[in-house]
């Protein structure tokens, strides 16, 4: 292998597409702008999911070590998605809200390997003597950082570009919000926008979440609702805007998914505190409010300081790379102030 790719297979539209689509989506290419086009509306946020970057630069087993495989999966986003803004965030590893309240989310994963784990623990403060603006918030992974980021930024009128592998972030897909979806295998990015997941998944951005809660995550340990896969949750949510409306038509609601798997919705939705359903949703719905320092996200590091920290942990090489996509850029002079010739 070459290097440290990005973007998961299990994120391929491909593998979110309903059944009896026709195959794998080529990833979408940038159109030319036509002749006389204005310039695309800024990004002023790049919010990165520093753990899914560690993991894919750790598994790619690259040469340079996983830190430099880091640095340049880091350096390959914020080329992909140039913005005014960078936020690397990273997972908290002292405690899990979700884990504490579902002692089953993500149990079934493999123990991380030592040097997986060790890695984990040194990037957050290694991108921060980068000066790299870098978030962890207890208790909550780095989706839930990216996530409030996002919204702080729409909050501001701004947009933002949230770059992740976990497939709940596609709830963030907004008019302001693209989803970058971090993947493996070499394939080509693909940014997720409401028309791309609506062609995709066949259903809209603020539906995802009950799609996703409806079809279950296995990489989560999150079951769905008995017999709901991607295709009749994408069914239920064209013929009704929500789950809410759906089981208030029961004889609509069991005509959609057929009589065995609708009436199992039903009695979900009639169980309380035992509803699979409702307990999905409260697990994949990221946090959108936690408290976010924009204003550190635009303090970029000049190009001198990232070199001197990239050869003192020996990824020398990553430097030039890493400087180009995001060091600060140095201001243009300002033009002679003597009056014309």
């Amino acid at each position: 292998m070459d290097g440290p790719t990005l973007f998961d297979d299990d994120l391929l539209p491909s593998a979110f597409a309903t059944a009896g689509a026709a195959g794998p989506v080529a990833p979408e290419a940038a159109p030319s702008p036509p002749p006389g086009a204005t310039a695309p509306p800024r990004t002023d946020l790049l919010a990165v999911d520093g753990d899914g970057l560690a993991h894919r630069a750790f598994h790619a087993g690259a040469g340079g070590g996983p830190v430099a495989g880091f640095l340049s999966l880091l350096a390959g986003v914020a080329e992909r998605a140039p913005a005014e803004g960078l936020l690397v965030a990273f997972d908290s590893r002292e405690r899990s809200h979700r884990r504490e309240r579902y002692p089953a989310y993500k149990a079934q994963r493999a123990e991380k390997p030592p040097e997986l784990e060790a890695l984990l623990l040194t990037l957050p403060e290694a991108a921060a003597e980068l000066g790299l603006a870098v978030a962890v918030a207890e208790g909550w992974e780095a989706d839930d950082v990216v996530a409030s980021a996002a919204a702080a930024v729409e909050s501001e009128g701004g947009r933002a570009v949230v770059a992740t592998a976990d497939r709940d972030a596609l709830c963030l897909v907004s008019a302001a919000t693209t989803v970058l979806a971090l993947r493996g295998g070499g394939v080509a990015p693909v940014r997720m926008t409401p028309g791309r997941l609506r062609r995709d998944l066949g259903v809209d951005p603020a539906q995802y979440l009950e799609f996703a809660a409806l079809r279950g995550d296995r990489s989560d340990n999150l079951p769905g609702v008995h017999g709901i896969g991607p295709r009749r949750a994408a069914a239920l949510l064209a013929a009704y805007p929500s789950v809410a409306e759906a089981v208030a038509d029961p004889l609509g609601c069991r005509s959609v998914l057929g009589p065995e798997v609708g009436q199992a919705l039903l009695d979900d939705l009639a169980s309380g505190e035992d509803s699979v359903f409702r307990r999905n949703v409260a697990l994949m719905t990221p946090r959108r409010d936690l408290p976010v320092d924009l204003a550190a996200s635009r303090r970029r590091p000049s190009a001198a300081h990232l070199s001197q920290r990239c050869s003192a942990w020996g990824v020398g090489r990553t430097a030039a790379r890493l400087a180009a996509a995001v060091a600060a850029r140095p201001e243009a002079p300002p033009p002679p102030s003597g009056p014309p010739d």
